[in-house]
C-alpha cells in the first residue's frame, strides 16, 4: 500500500497551492501532417518499462531513466512525404527529447519542423520549443528562459512533473514563424482553465525570438507581476522556515500538521530514500466524527502492514488520547510487526516516556519528540542552502523580512493587475479528475508489486 499511501498523500499537499498533481499514459509512436496533409513526422519515443518506473528510477538518479530492456534507446523522428496513396521517408534521426516530445508542427513540404515539451516534464528542460530544418538538421533548441522573462516564467502554472506554459501552437500563414500561445498567468495558478493567450512569435530560420511587445504583451506582464512576486515571496518564507527551527502550527488543521510531521522527520532522522509521504495520521478529539475512523486506522498501522514505512502521528486537539490509542494499539498487535519501521509520535514531554516505552513491543525504531520543543535545522541541510549554524538566525530574519517585502509588492502589483475572470467548477474538477487518475495509478502500481 506504500505507493497509494505516498500518491494520495502528494494530492492532498499539493490541493492547498498552487502546484498541481497530474499522471502521464505512456509515450506512444505518434504522427503530425502538415497542414496540406502531404507531409508527416511521426515519432517513435524512447522505449521504457512503465511511467512509473520511469519516474522511480529518476527519484533514485538512474539513468537512463526507466529504459526497457533491449527496446529504443533514444527518441527518434521520421519525416516522409506522400505521393499519391504512397508514402516516401525522407529521413529519420534522433530527436533532442529524453523520451518524446508532447507535440509537433510540420511545415508544408517539411520546410521546417517545431517539437514542443518533454513527455513528464512539460515546460522544463532545455528542449521547449526545438526547431529542426527540412534535413532534419537543428536550427536551435530552446529552453522556457529563452524566450520569456525569467519573472514571467516564474508566475506559469505548475503541476508535480510540468510547467503548463503553452495551448495549441501554430506556424504563421507565410510558413516563416511559429506562433507560440503561451499562457497568461491566473493568481489561481490554475492549469485547466487559464486566464487566457498571449502570442510569441518565434523566427524558424534563426530561432529568434521576435520582441515581446504591444497591448496584448503588457496586459500578460502586468498580470504576470503579482503572482511572481508572491512566488518570490513564499520562497523567502519558505528559506527563513528552513533555516528556524521548527515550531508546530498554531491550529489544528491536518494538512498544516501534516507538513509540520514530514518536516520534524527531515530533521530528527532523516532518510535518503524516504520519498516523504509514508503514512501520517493526526488524531482529532475524541468527540468529532473522524475520531473512530483515524483510531481505527492507527491500530491497523500496527496490524495491517506488510512492509517497512516511516509512521509518524500527532493529535494537536487530544494528546492523551493519541497516547492511550497508541498503547493499545500496539499491545493488541503481534510483537515485532513492525520491525524496519520507524514510528515518530509528536506528544508532550509528560506522556512521551510511556508511549515510547509501550511502543517498543513493535519491533520499530521510536522516535517521541515533544512538539513545545522546537526542532534545529540540521547543519547539512543549513549548508545546502548556504548557511552555518552561527548565521541561522540572521539568515532566518532576513529571510523573513524578504518575505514580507516581496508580500507588500505583491498586493501593490495585484492593484495594477488587468481584472481577472471569476473560477469557474471546472477548475475543481480538474483537481478531482487528477487525484483520481493519481489514486488509480497508485493502485495498479500496488497490485503489480505483489
Amino acid at each position: 500500500m506504500r505507493w497509494l499511501v505516498k500518491l494520495i498523500g502528494a494530492v492532498a499537499l499539493v490541493a492547498a497551492s498552487p502546484v498541481f498533481a497530474d499522471s502521464w499514459i505512456p509515450a506512444t509512436r505518434t504522427s503530425y501532417l502538415s497542414p496540406d496533409k502531404a507531409t508527416r513526422l511521426t515519432v517513435v519515443p524512447r522505449d521504457i518499462e512503465t511511467p512509473l518506473a520511469y519516474f522511480t528510477d529518476k527519484v533514485d538518479g538512474k539513468e537512463p531513466a526507466g529504459q526497457r530492456r533491449g527496446g529504443e534507446p533514444r527518441a527518434l523522428g521520421i519525416l516522409e512525404r506522400r505521393s499519391g496513396q504512397t508514402w516516401t521517408k525522407v529521413w529519420e534521426m534522433p530527436l533532442v527529447n529524453e523520451v518524446a516530445p508532447v507535440q509537433a508542427l510540420v511545415a508544408n513540404g517539411g520546410g521546417n519542423i517545431v517539437t514542443f515539451d518533454n513527455w513528464h516534464s512539460a515546460g522544463f528542460g532545455d528542449n521547449v520549443v526545438v526547431i529542426y530544418r527540412s534535413d532534419g538538421s537543428l536550427v536551435r533548441s530552446m529552453k522556457l528562459a529563452d524566450i520569456l522573462p525569467d519573472d514571467y516564467v516564474r508566475a506559469l502554472p505548475t503541476s508535480v512533473s510540468s510547467m503548463w506554459w503553452g495551448g495549441e501552437h501554430e506556424l504563421s500563414r507565410d510558413g516563416r514563424q511559429v506562433v507560440l500561445k503561451v499562457v497568461v498567468p491566473s493568481s489561481r495558478g490554475s492549469v485547466g482553465a487559464p486566464r487566457g493567450y498571449v502570442d510569441v512569435r518565434i523566427d524558424l530560420a534563426t530561432g529568434a525570438v521576435e520582441k515581446l511587445a504591444g497591448p496584448a504583451w503588457t496586459r500578460a506582464v502586468a498580470a504576470a507581476a503579482p503572482i511572481a512576486a508572491r512566488s518570490k515571496a513564499q520562497e523567502a518564507t519558505w528559506r527563513a522556515q528552513m533555516i528556524a527551527p521548527l515550531a508546530p502550527p498554531l491550529g489544528t488543521k491536518d494538512i498544516d500538521w501534516n507538513r509540520y510531521l514530514y518536516q520534524a522527520v527531515q530533521r530528527l532522522a532523516p532518510k535518503k530514500d524516504r520519498m516523504g509521504f509514508d503514512p501520517v495520521w493526526i488524531l482529532p478529539a475524541p468527540g468529532a466524527p473522524e475520531f473512530a475512523g483515524r483510531a481505527k486506522n492507527i491500530a491497523e498501522a500496527f496490524t495491517g502492514s506488510d512492509e517497512t514505512n516511516d509512521i509518524a502521528f500527532a493529535s494537536p486537539s487530544a494528546p492523551e488520547a493519541l497516547a492511550r490509542v497508541l498503547i493499545e494499539a500496539v499491545q493488541a498487535a503481534p510483537a515485532g510487526g513492525l520491525v524496519g519501521s520507524r514510528v515518530f509520535v509528536a506528544l508532550p514531554s509528560a506522556l512521551g516516556a510511556k508511549v515510547r516505552a509501550a511502543l517498543g513491543r513493535s519491533g520499530a525504531t521510536v522516535i517521541v519528540f515533544d512538539p513545545a520543543l522546537p526542532i534545529p535545522q540540521r547543519t547539512e541541510a543549513l549548508a545546502k542552502i548556504g548557511v552555518t549554524p552561527d548565521q541561522a538566525q540572521t539568515e532566518s530574519a532576513r529571510a523573513a523580512a524578504d518575505a514580507r517585502r516581496l508580500e507588500a509588492d505583491a498586493v501593490r502589483l495585484d492593484a495594477l493587475a488587468p481584472p481577472e475572470p471569476k473560477a469557474t467548477d471546472k477548475e475543481g474538477e480538474a483537481m478531482e479528475e487528477m487525484a483520481d487518475r493519481l489514486e488509480a495509478e497508485a493502485e495498479k502500481a500496488d497490485a503489480a508489486a505483489r
